[in-house]
């Protein structure tokens, strides 16, 4: 989701070690990004595992839930575990940066969002196809509504990707409208925030995931050297905190800066107001903390050495958490080991921390399975985008359509969304077989 850079195209072997992949980077590289992104993925597993709640129901069915409902002392918890904001705003910098280095080679810009969506795409391809598979078996042999709701949690995750996937797709547009006139353009943007949100809080359906595109936003600016720095980026960052803790105790939105049942204001379904805080004052806050990790991270071989494969199946590390705890939970209501505690009290941590490390560990397994996939799509060739602009962001719109109805929320919708992602990356998007070297990668070319 972010491209890596170095000083020269020189060739590394194709089967390099990781230090030697690490050896790569230049010296002046902005490190925390690769961290904050892999970071990031580990968060959003560890907090996704965490809420994760099942309840044995007294004819032995299994329900599942969510531990925030349930135990509203957890809400704060998601202000360490929501990075979403922080990663939108690190998949703007990277973009700017990507779209710098494709401008210069003289490239269009659905050349390069082709690629994007490629990358993007291929671990998802491979999620699509296997849940597929899974249904399809469940149906042969009697167990279709298990692997159903099996298949729906898993895509709980796909929001982001459909969300991402017009970032993409319009970030060659925005980000030269932003370096024309910066100050109108937030303005603008801002705009339509308001406007959205207004309209979300007063009950009228609107489109309001274009809201992300803020985090984006404010990536670019970070790229472009149009955000204060010291002591003045420090208190801009205090005031939005202070404005995020006041939106939740004063205001009428809720502590959780994740979406669960039973809220009356979602914090995220779309983005509110004090979402926006939240997820500006976190990020302000990791770009103030940018140059001293970056720094550590080139005084560290060992720790920048773990940072880059984490940083490289960071998308398959997010895609197929989900599918981990699943596993996770079927052998263990099979084996009838599943928390039935109290949520968040002593003995429920005790019960859900050993299925977490299983989940781990079973997340581990499959990104080492499916993470080739990922890495032939980051080594495949660069093809041009032989359509037209207009026709570029139509395929971005159907893959972008084709998440969202994967991941609306029953089997019949899954196998529709999937099909539909399927369909346009065998039909439009699937590279050429790989042949550049991971050095070519590395150089953001």
């Amino acid at each position: 989701m972010g491209d890596m850079q170095h000083t020269s195209p020189t060739t590394t072997s194709p089967e390099g070690s990781l230090s030697s992949l690490a050896a790569e980077a230049r010296p002046d590289r902005n490190r925390a990004i690769d961290a904050y992104r892999a970071l990031a993925m580990v968060a959003v597993s560890i907090g996704h595992w965490a809420a994760i709640s099942g309840v044995l129901e007294d004819e032995g069915a299994l329900q599942a839930g969510n531990a925030l409902a349930d135990a509203p002392q957890l809400a704060w918890i998601t202000w360490i575990f929501q990075v979403m904001p922080l990663f939108f705003v690190v998949g703007g910098f990277s973009s700017a940066m990507s779209l710098d280095a494709h401008a210069r080679e003289g490239g269009r810009g659905a050349d390069w969002v082709t690629t994007r969506l490629r990358r993007m795409l291929a671990p998802a391809v491979v999620l699509g196809a296997t849940w597929l598979g899974l249904l399809l078996l469940g149906a042969s042999f009697g167990f279709a509504g298990i692997v159903g709701a099996g298949a729906v949690a898993a895509a709980i995750p796909l929001w982001f990707l459909a969300n991402y996937t017009i970032d993409t797709a319009i970030a060659p547009t925005v980000l030269p409208r932003l370096r024309r006139n910066p100050a109108a353009f937030v303005a603008g943007a801002l705009g339509v925030f308001i406007v959205v949100e207004l309209l979300h809080t007063n009950g009228v359906p609107a489109i309001g995931h274009v809201n992300w595109l803020l985090f984006q936003v404010l990536g670019f600016a970070w790229r472009d050297g149009l955000l204060p720095s010291g002591r003045r980026l420090a208190v801009m960052a205090t005031r939005l905190w202070a404005g995020a803790l006041t939106a939740v105790t004063v205001g009428p939105w809720p502590i959780p800066m994740v979406h669960h049942e039973g809220l009356t204001h979602s914090p995220t379904h779309p983005p509110s107001i004090a979402l926006m805080l939240f997820g500006g004052a976190y990020s302000l806050t990791a770009v103030a903390l940018a140059l001293r990790i970056s720094a550590w991270l080139a005084r560290s071989p060992r720790a920048w050495t773990a940072v880059v494969p984490g940083n490289a199946v960071s998308p398959s590390v997010y895609l197929w958490h989900f599918t981990a705890f699943i596993v996770v939970a079927a052998a263990s209501y099979s084996l009838g080991v599943l928390p039935t505690a109290t949520a968040a009290s002593a003995a429920w941590w005790l019960q859900k921390l050993p299925m977490m490390i299983a989940a781990a560990l079973v997340l581990a397994g499959i990104v080492a399975a499916v993470c080739g996939v990922e890495r032939r799509a980051l080594l495949a060739p660069r093809q041009p985008w032989r359509g037209s602009e207009a026709l570029m962001l139509l395929t971005a719109a159907l893959v972008s359509a084709g998440v969202e109805v994967w991941g609306l929320g029953s089997a019949p919708v899954v196998i529709a969304g999937s099909v539909i992602v399927l369909g346009v990356w065998f039909a439009l998007l699937r590279p050429p077989a790989a042949t550049e070297t991971q050095a070519d990668v590395l150089a953001g070319k």
